[in-house]
């Protein structure tokens, strides 16, 4: 997709907010519990590797990770492409977020402490010129947080042409020897790789298993399961893991 046209869909009520009308979420903001909690386990097992506090999120959203990552005592700021979702977040956190594809946003050199991307090299187009510039926007031990979807997942393999993640405005899978690749060559040394365990509501965990479905299907069972929404669990997700690289 070009980037107006992602601007278009991340700037819309149906991305994050869509309900029955959903292109992506059923509602993004109605998982703050279980993100804020994924969020804060994430900080934990960085914070150790980070040299000082400046910490810059891309795709940031609703600043969930945002909140928590300045409540672990970082300075924290964001970029969002959904113009909505930054306003949201800078103005509920009292943070700086700009609105933007980070693709298209200059980053000053050496600035950060830390750079967290979570969910954002499925939409990459450029991965290699995105990896250069974390890097160049690091100080130096900078650390690079992130976690996407891996090829040789277990959902990847079984799932194949049928893997919900294969949506229009996903431009990059990666395998294993394909990331670990780019990582070097861009200047990181991967310190850590674990299987992604997030936090999820039962009806998050729903919403995904029943994406093979036809819409119509799920949106009629989602309209009597809302209370499966407060019941949140960590599992450990089939087809992501989560990467933390230092700079050379």
């Amino acid at each position: 997709m070009t980037v107006d046209s992602l601007r278009t869909l991340y700037d819309s009520e149906e991305f994050f907010e869509g309900k029955q009308e959903n292109l992506n979420y059923y509602s993004f903001l109605a998982g703050e519990e279980y993100l804020r909690r994924t969020a804060r386990g994430r900080v934990e097992r960085f914070a150790p590797l980070a040299n000082g506090r400046r910490l810059l999120e891309v795709a940031s959203a609703a600043g969930f990770f945002l909140a928590e990552a300045k409540a672990a005592g970082f300075d924290a700021e964001g970029v969002e492409f959904s113009g909505p979702m930054a306003r949201y977040a800078a103005e509920r956190w009292g943070v700086p977020v700009t609105a933007g594809s980070i693709e298209e946003t200059d980053l000053d050199a050496e600035a950060y402490d830390v750079i967290a991307s979570w969910g954002v090299m499925t939409i990459i187009r450029d991965p290699k010129a995105l990896m250069a510039k974390f890097h160049a926007a690091l100080k130096p031990g900078g650390v690079w947080a992130f976690n996407t979807y891996s090829r040789q997942s277990l959902w990847g393999r079984l799932m194949g042409s049928r893997w919900y993640i294969l949506v229009p405005n996903t431009s990059q899978i990666h395998d294993d020897d394909t990331l670990k690749g780019l990582l070097d060559e861009a200047g990181f040394d991967l310190v850590a790789r674990r299987r992604d365990r997030p936090y999820a509501s039962i009806e998050r965990l729903l919403f995904v298993l029943l994406s093979h479905v036809s819409h119509g299907v799920r949106d009629r069972f989602f309209e009597r399961v809302h209370f499966l929404n407060k019941l949140v669990v960590p599992f450990r997700a089939p087809d992501a893991f989560e990467y933390v690289c230092v700079k050379r």
